[in-house]
């Protein structure tokens, strides 16, 4: 009667744990998500500011799966111009280990007596450091 009672449950444990094996294998190559730290490779130009992702150092991303895909980062600011700005970067995907770089600013706003700084925009590449 013994045997009747531990084989049963010898045979379900056994299968649960083949089962959460390959849970985890599959959750290890599948739909699991990946954290990249992303270093821009741009030139900054004398006395302009960037509303940028990078303001404080390298930015690290997470990601869904392996496969790498666009990104866009927007930052919005009030500036010491009198103006309300926004920067817009986008990455776009060269290989599996780079992106292009683009940065563009957009004035939304500015006090009536402002005079608004000049726009620099600028192209680079970000590569994945990790």
């Amino acid at each position: 009667m013994l045997q009747a009672l531990t084989t049963p449950v010898l045979k379900s444990v056994l299968l649960g744990g083949i089962v959460l094996g390959l849970g985890e294998m599959y959750s290890a190559t599948h739909g699991h998500a990946v954290t990249h730290r992303l270093v821009l490779h741009a030139v900054d130009e004398p006395n302009a500011f960037y509303l940028s992702a990078w303001r404080d150092g390298d930015v690290k991303v997470q990601f869904d799966s392996t496969e790498l895909q666009a990104i866009t980062f927007k930052v919005r600011a009030s500036v010491y111009d009198g103006c309300e700005w926004l920067g817009t970067e986008t990455l776009v995907p060269i290989d599996a280990n780079s992106f292009a770089y683009d940065y563009s600013e957009t004035i939304l706003s500015c006090a009536p007596d402002a005079v608004p700084l000049r726009k620099t925009p600028r192209t680079g590449l970000v590569t994945i450091e990790d």
